[in-house]
């Protein structure tokens, strides 16, 4: 039953996300949301600015803007890599267990961004999230997935 609600809620989290990437757009209308891998750099900018810390962008009041980031992160990742949403439910051993992630075709491994968000914020370097997307890339062309 809970993996059924679980489901459910990825499912609805899934129809809201346009309306809920407008209202990204709206916030952050000023860095240019284009969904170009270089949007991320911009994206990291902003959250470097504005949070010191993974704990501190992990806040519930921080709830909202942590969607929005994760799902503009993803949709990136979705549009250049061929990926697509995902949730993985079987195993509650999974490391992504109930989190949204981006599924890739072939055997490649998937990305949480909200891991990369935070990630981002501890390593504090600026050009995180595109180099993550980069690499990806980089392999998936490597493995003959993207051409």
């Amino acid at each position: 039953m809970a993996e059924e609600n679980q489901r459910d809620w990825f499912e609805e989290w899934l129809m809201i996300h346009p309306d809920e990437l407008e209202k990204l757009q709206k916030k952050l209308g000023h860095l240019d949301l284009d969904y170009t891998p270089e949007s991320l750099l911009r994206v990291e900018a902003w959250v470097l600015e504005n949070y010191s810390s993974p704990d501190e962008i992990l806040k519930e009041e921080e709830k909202m803007t942590l969607d929005g980031l994760l799902r503009y992160v993803g949709e990136v990742f979705k549009m250049h890599l061929q990926g697509r949403w995902n949730i993985h439910q079987e195993d509650p051993e999974h490391l992504f267990y109930n989190l949204p992630v981006i599924s890739f075709p072939g055997n490649i491994p998937d990305t949480s961004p909200l891991s990369l968000i935070t990630a981002s914020l501890d390593r504090k370097s600026g050009n995180f999230l595109y180099d993550s997307l980069n690499r990806k890339k980089n392999y998936m062309e490597s493995q003959g997935i993207l051409s």
